[in-house]
């Protein structure tokens, strides 16, 4: 049977929350196609971060919408991406996490698009795999990100 993507989507942010709950916060799924954030997480202590999550579909790259949907001041920025890869097999062992702050995804994002900035309706931004290994290689398991967050 031939998977939805937007249901690919979905499931990497429920594989996500489930991440970060085994590490001991609060995770909460926002629903929906049109949002600006797909989990919360909060700490012990109720503080919150915003995490926007992109699933890999064909396991070579993440589409990111990057510049289209953050180019204007004031858009609501996540405070943290997770690039999420999931077993080609189906099974959750060898999953790989990527864990990069939102600057960290826009200076990938320039280095993909040779220094120029997607607009709106002109094309779409997406971080491939090699390019991130290449570039961010700490970023792979970073769940230490998370508690530099809330610290």
């Amino acid at each position: 049977m031939k998977v939805d993507k937007g249901q690919i989507g979905l499931a990497g942010e429920f594989r996500v929350a489930s991440e970060i709950l085994r590490r001991g916060y609060f995770a909460n799924i926002t629903f929906g196609n049109a949002k600006a954030t797909d989990i919360i997480v909060f700490d012990s202590g109720n503080r919150f971060i915003r995490i926007e999550v992109k699933t890999s579909k064909n396991n070579r790259n993440f589409v990111t919408g990057y510049f289209p949907k953050y180019s204007e001041p004031g858009d609501s920025e996540p405070d943290l991406w997770v690039l999420y890869l999931p077993n080609k097999g189906g099974v959750s062992d060898g999953d790989r996490f990527f864990l990069l702050t939102h600057e960290e995804v826009g200076e990938l994002q320039l280095i993909v698009n040779k220094g120029n900035k997607t607009e709106k309706g002109k094309g779409v931004d997406n971080i491939p795999l090699k390019v991130l290994l290449e570039n961010r290689p700490d970023s792979e398991d970073r769940w230490t990100l998370l508690a530099d967050l809330f610290s």
